[in-house]
């Protein structure tokens, strides 16, 4: 066989002694990527939970000057807003990737979100608040898909699940250290530093990245696929907001939850007959095709459906049953954060040596069983056998998350880490909204089923009514529990579909 003049001479024995082998010390290492990562991952998500616990100091602060407050559903946008907008960006991320490049997009990012965090601080009004949330969000749904994708390029295929286990710890941290963090900050200082801790985050993310952060070397003019996206965001942003409607308590025969629950579902679906016909959508679909992606995907959306169910169900049993506070509860709820930092790291450096089929069902066991058992709970169960049931569920959580995320990549090839990234991360955030309304509306219809359990929950009553009222309510979230159990084991039979062996990667001619 002959080479043309373009072919390379093969490289000989004597010629690798004189070639250099060394890295390059001006392309920064994985771990320098993973580091500047972490800061704005941790302080994206910290962000998404913190204020909650701020939201009845808000409204104390814009109340009008006789002395009313705002509705609670007008200050709650500060959430809904900054969550609506997550959901409308994330779909532009590979887009934006592809054509401002990953590392100009993530510092862009972050500083946008710093710059916003201080002018939420410094709002003279309700609603140029809610408008910086908004931003907010634009800038926070790019965080973390843009920073994955960084770090799962700097890693290679081989290094990938070690790098994506330091990707989870700030994904652990943060929505446990939020409520706990808010709920301080707001009694020692005022909510204005719920927003005003971002700062330090926001600049040492911004200017560690410039130093720290690879530059892009295919980034380029690339088309924007103008109505996928007048499709898929507004399509994606109504999916959430009639969903999110149905949690808040309103009953699903409102307008306000199906009208854009319909709306945005029948957009998404055109959105996506559309993506499999065009020459260059905002989103290739296609890679669905492939089974270890699609089997890792829809692994992540059952857990995180269930995830989010049981992040939202453990601090109101913890406070309304059995009469912890905020912090109180978030300290209960530790010990998940503990055994995930136990197994992430194990369970990381496992699904790069071994098939994710092989690695992944053991977490999901774990995590099942726990859930499980948290449908048996009642008034007085023993705290430190919730301890011990949330130490275990924390063990599955680090052996599951990033783990399936790692297989997930694994399973595609590296010029589609964007467009994979940017898939994984909808499908998470569509999921986890509904597995919240799902659990929310459950919840409420359970308690409204017992005689004393809202009575109770709202502390309105004494003595042995008390204690039967909460025997009720203990009751009623025991069968809420149902919800994310069921989903935890639609997970785990997906485990069981991921690669049971290691497919040989092909490595494209130069």
């Amino acid at each position: 066989m002959t080479a043309d003049s373009h072919t390379p001479a093969p490289r000989t024995p004597d010629a690798r002694s004189s070639a250099p082998t060394a890295p390059d010390r001006r392309t920064p290492g994985p771990y320098q990527v993973a580091a500047v990562v972490m800061i704005g991952s941790f302080m994206s998500v910290l962000d998404s939970t913190i204020i909650n616990v701020a939201i009845p100091a808000l409204q104390r602060h814009f109340a009008a000057p006789d002395g009313t407050l705002p509705a609670y559903s007008s200050v709650s946008w500060t959430v809904t807003g900054y969550a609506l907008a997550v959901a409308a960006i994330i779909p532009l991320t590979d887009w934006g990737l592809k054509r401002i490049g990953a590392r100009w997009m993530y510092i862009g990012s972050i500083t946008l979100f710093t710059i916003a965090s201080v002018l939420c601080a410094l709002s003279p009004s309700l609603g140029f608040l809610i408008a910086m949330r908004v931003i907010q969000g634009l800038c926070g749904g790019c965080i973390m898909p843009v920073g994955t994708t960084l770090v799962a390029r700097a890693a290679g295929p081989n290094n990938l699940g070690r790098m994506m286990s330091l990707m989870g710890i700030p994904m652990l941290i943060a929505p446990i250290m939020g409520p706990i963090l808010g709920g301080w900050l707001v009694e020692v200082a005022s909510w204005h530093w719920v927003f005003l801790i971002n700062l330090p985050f926001g600049l040492a993310a911004a200017g560690l990245g410039l130093f720290m952060l690879p530059r892009d070397d295919d980034r380029g003019a690339t088309r924007l696929d103008l109505p996928g996206v007048l499709l898929m965001s507004p399509g994606l942003a109504l999916t959430l907001w009639g969903v999110s409607n149905a949690g808040s308590g309103a009953a699903f025969t409102a307008p306000i939850v199906w009208v854009p629950l319909v709306l945005g579902v029948v957009m998404v679906a055109v959105f996506v007959r559309r993506s499999l016909r065009a020459e260059h959508p905002l989103l290739d679909l296609t890679i669905l095709r492939l089974p270890g992606y699609r089997n890792a995907i829809l692994l992540a959306i059952f857990f995180q459906a269930a995830f989010t169910a049981d992040l939202l169900l453990l601090p109101a049993y913890f406070q309304q049953v059995r009469g912890l506070g905020a912090m109180a509860a978030g300290f209960f709820i530790a010990p998940t954060g503990l055994g995930a930092l136990v197994s992430m790291p194990i369970a990381s450096n496992l699904v790069d040596r071994l098939p994710a089929g092989r690695v992944i069902p053991f977490g999901m066991t774990a995590m099942f069983v726990s859930v499980l058992a948290l449908t048996g709970v009642s008034a007085d169960t023993n705290l430190w056998y919730l301890g011990a049931v949330l130490m275990l569920q924390g063990l599955g959580i680090g052996g599951t998350m990033m783990p399936t995320s790692t297989a997930a990549l694994q399973a595609v090839d590296r010029r589609e880490v964007g467009n994979a990234t940017t898939l994984f991360n909808i499908g998470q955030q569509v999921f986890g909204a509904v597995g919240i309304a799902i659990v929310s509306v459950l919840l409420a219809l359970f308690l409204a089923g017992t005689d004393l359990g809202p009575a109770a929950v709202a502390g309105e009553l004494s003595g042995a009514e008390l204690a039967a009222g909460l025997d009720q309510a203990a009751g009623a979230f025991g069968k809420a529990f149902w919800m994310p159990t069921i989903s935890m084991g639609l997970a785990l039979f997906m485990s069981f579909r991921l690669p049971m062996r290691r497919e040989p990667r092909t490595i494209p001619a130069a």
